[in-house]
C-alpha cells in the first residue's frame, strides 16, 4: 500500500472513531432523557390517580373535584349547571378520568359544606359583631350577623371576606327588636360581644340597646344621611336628578349612550351618589369634545355649576375621610383628624352645614372615648358586599327566594382544603340541612306556584 493510500485510510479511520463517539454520547443522552421522561410520565399518572382516587365516605366523586366544584361555584358568577359546564371542561384538559357531577350533586356538595362551617364553634375572644339586614328578597328578609374576632385586628386595611365570620344568618318575613334581641342573646351564649356595628336601622338600634351593647354606626351610612338632610328636600337638586333621568332614558339607545349618566338606585340614593359626581366631572374635563346637540341635552350641569362644586367638594371630602375612618378605625385622634379636614374644605352653605351635621354625630362617641382609648371598627361595607353577592347568585336562580343555600355565605370566609370538604361531606348528612331548612326557611315562591298550579290542577280533574 502506497504511503498516500494508507494516510487517507488513518485520516478516514480517525474521523469515523470521532463520529461513533459522538454518536455513542448522543445515544447515552438520548436514552438518558427518554428514560426521565418515562419516570415524569410514570408519576404523572399516579398522581392522577391519586388525585381521583381519594373519595370521602359513601360518595362517588373524588374530593379533588368536589373542592373544585365549590371553588368555583363560591369565587365566579355562575349557575350550578354552567359550573358543571366548567368542570366537564376542566377534567378534559387535565385528563381526569370521572363522571361529570350533576347540578344538584354540586348544590348538595355547597350546602353541607356551608353547614358544617356554620355549625363550627366560634374562637373563645372578644368580637366586633356586624348586623344587617337586606331589603326584602321575594317576600322575605335575611339577617346577616357577620363578627371579627379583635385579637388579630390590626387596623391596616379594609376589611375583606377572609376577615370576617359568618355567626348568624336567619329568615324571616320580618324582623323587629324583639327578634334581634333573642338572636343577639343567644349569640352572647357562645362569643363575647364587645361592641356592634350598624346602619342605624331602627329596628336593629333598638335591639343593640335592650342587650346593653355599645352601636358604632357605619360611617358609609353616616355621611349617606347627612348628604340627604342637605340635598334631599333641595329642589334643585332634585330638578337636576330629573333631568339627569330623562337624558339617561333618550340616550338609552342613541348615539350618545356611551355618555349617558348612571343609574341612581331610588332606595339609599345617597349612598351611591358618588359614581354620578364623578360623571359629572368626567363630563365637564371632556365638554370641548361633545357634540353641540350633547351639550344642550347637558345644559343642567352649566346650570347649577355651584351645586356641582358643592358635591365634588364633598365627593373628595369623604374620600378622605373614607381612608382614615375604614382603614385606622374610630377613635379620639382619628375623630379630631377627620374634623380638621372638614373645617378645611367646608366653607360653603352647603358644606358648611354637611362638616356641622357629621361633627354632632360624632359628638355621642366623646363619653365612649373618655372612658376607653380603644379603636372602633366603623365600616360595615362588608356586610353589603354579603348581601351583594348573595343576590347575584339568586339571580342566577330565577325567581328570587331564600333557601338552605344561604348558607354557602359561611364558606365564603375560608381557605378551604380538601380535608375539609371530606369532613364537612362526611359529617353532615342531608337529614340536618332538611332539618335546619324545616325550622329557618320558609317555601321557595317557585315552590308556592308549583303547588298552587298543582291543586288547581286537581280541581279541575276532579
Amino acid at each position: 500500500m502506497s504511503k498516500t493510500n494508507e494516510a487517507s485510510w488513518k485520516s478516514k479511520a480517525k474521523e469515523r472513531n470521532v463520529e461513533i463517539r459522538v454518536l455513542k454520547r448522543q445515544l447515552r443522552e438520548v436514552r438518558k432523557s427518554r428514560d426521565s421522561w418515562k419516570d415524569k410520565y410514570k408519576q404523572q399518572q399516579k398522581s392522577k390517580a391519586k388525585l381521583v382516587e381519594h373519595k370521602p365516605k359513601g360518595h362517588q366523586y373524588p374530593s379533588a373535584l368536589i373542592w373544585l366544584c365549590i371553588y368555583v361555584y363560591n369565587q365566579s358568577q355562575c349557575s350550578l349547571r354552567s359550573c358543571c359546564t366548567m368542570i366537564a371542561g376542566c377534567s378534559m384538559l387535565f385528563e381526569i378520568n370521572c363522571k361529570r357531577p350533576s347540578a344538584s350533586s354540586i348544590r348538595n356538595w355547597i350546602i353541607k359544606s356551608g353547614y358544617y362551617f356554620y355549625q363550627q364553634p366560634p374562637a373563645a375572644d372578644k368580637w366586633c359583631v356586624i348586623i344587617d339586614e337586606s331589603v326584602s328578597i321575594g317576600h322575605e328578609k335575611l339577617l346577616l350577623i357577620l363578627g371579627i374576632p379583635l385579637s388579630d385586628w390590626e387596623f391596616s386595611k379594609a376589611i375583606v371576606h377572609k376577615d370576617v365570620r359568618v355567626l348568624y344568618v336567619g329568615i324571616a318575613t320580618s324582623w323587629d327588636s324583639n327578634k334581634i334581641a333573642s338572636v343577639l342573646n343567644n349569640l352572647e351564649q357562645k362569643i363575647a360581644i364587645s361592641y356592634c356595628v350598624s346602619d342605624r336601622g331602627n329596628n336593629i338600634k333598638a335591639a343593640i340597646r335592650k342587650q346593653g351593647h355599645l352601636n358604632i354606626y357605619d360611617c358609609s351610612h353616616e355621611w349617606a344621611k347627612c348628604l340627604e338632610k342637605c340635598y334631599g328636600k333641595d329642589t334643585d337638586f332634585i330638578l337636576m336628578i330629573q333631568q339627569m333621568g330623562l337624558v339617561r332614558r333618550k340616550w338609552a339607545i342613541s348615539k350618545y349612550a356611551h355618555l349617558m349618566p348612571p343609574a341612581l338606585r331610588t332606595k339609599a340614593r345617597f349612598q351611591n351618589i358618588f359614581p354620578l359626581i364623578e360623571w359629572i366631572e368626567n363630563i365637564k374635563t371632556h365638554w370641548d369634545f361633545i357634540d353641540d346637540s350633547a351639550k344642550e341635552e347637558l345644559s343642567f350641569i352649566n346650570d347649577n355649576k355651584e351645586m356641582i362644586d358643592d358635591l365634588v367638594t364633598l365627593n373628595n371630602v369623604i374620600d378622605i375621610l373614607s381612608m382614615t375612618l375604614k382603614i385606622s378605625g374610630l377613635n379620639k385622634s382619628n375623630i379630631e383628624q377627620c374634623k380638621r379636614v372638614l373645617n378645611e374644605h367646608c366653607t360653603t352653605k352647603t358644606t358648611l352645614h354637611f362638616s356641622k351635621l357629621m361633627q354632632d354625630n360624632w359628638l355621642r362617641y366623646e363619653p365612649v372615648f373618655e372612658e376607653t382609648k380603644t379603636t372602633y371598627i366603623c365600616s360595615s361595607d362588608i356586610i353589603e358586599s354579603y348581601f351583594g353577592k348573595f343576590k347575584q347568585k339568586i339571580k342566577l336562580n330565577g325567581m328570587q327566594a331564600i333557601t338552605e343555600s344561604v348558607l354557602a355565605m359561611s364558606m365564603w370566609t375560608q381557605d378551604i382544603t380538601t380535608t375539609e370538604i371530606d369532613t364537612a361531606l362526611e359529617s353532615v348528612k342531608m337529614k340536618d340541612i332538611n332539618e335546619w331548612k324545616e325550622n329557618n326557611t320558609t317555601h321557595s315562591l317557585h315552590k308556592k306556584r308549583i303547588t298552587f298550579f298543582a291543586q288547581n290542577c286537581k280541581k279541575k280533574a276532579a
